[in-house]
């Protein structure tokens, strides 16, 4: 699996005007729920079970939110950034402006393992985090992760 074929137009979006964690993760559960023909209401409510366990926002403005599912048999990513930080409960207390959506199958690859490992290194260094947030589209996203912690191959 390449992640230049996970990072697509479609699973880019930007300026996104949610409010709220909740209204983040509904809005993110409907676009994946139209790229994996999975069901809107169960995505969104995985998201938010996860969330109950321990947040996801990373912090330095980034927030990972994942899930795992049967049907699923590759993972899927969405990027979002945000019109407007809202408070994700991030680690560090700051506000989330850029997600990372990880969605992949239960029980875990080793695939989507290696892709949450590398995402979470990557997202947390100061120069993939500015580049993400100066050029945010899909042959930018793949640039400045391949450049760096991710692997070209998962």
């Amino acid at each position: 699996m390449n992640l230049k074929d996970m990072v697509t137009p479609q699973t880019v979006i930007r300026d996104i005007r949610a409010g709220t964690k909740a209204e983040l993760l509904a809005e993110l559960a409907g676009r994946a729920a139209f790229l994996t023909g999975l069901d809107r209401t169960a995505l969104f409510r995985a998201l938010l079970d996860r969330e109950a366990i321990s947040s996801t926002g990373l912090g330095l403005g980034v927030a990972m939110p994942q899930a795992r599912f049967r049907e699923l048999h590759i993972p899927l990513v969405l990027f979002a950034q945000l019109g407007r930080p809202i408070d994700y409960h991030a680690l560090d207390g700051r506000l989330v402006d850029m997600v990372f959506l990880l969605l992949g199958p239960e029980p875990a690859t080793a695939a989507y393992l290696k892709l949450l490992v590398s995402a979470s290194r990557a997202l947390r260094e100061a120069d993939i985090r500015k580049r993400l947030r100066d050029r945010f589209d899909a042959p930018s996203i793949v640039a400045a992760l391949q450049d760096n912690a991710f692997s070209a191959q998962l």
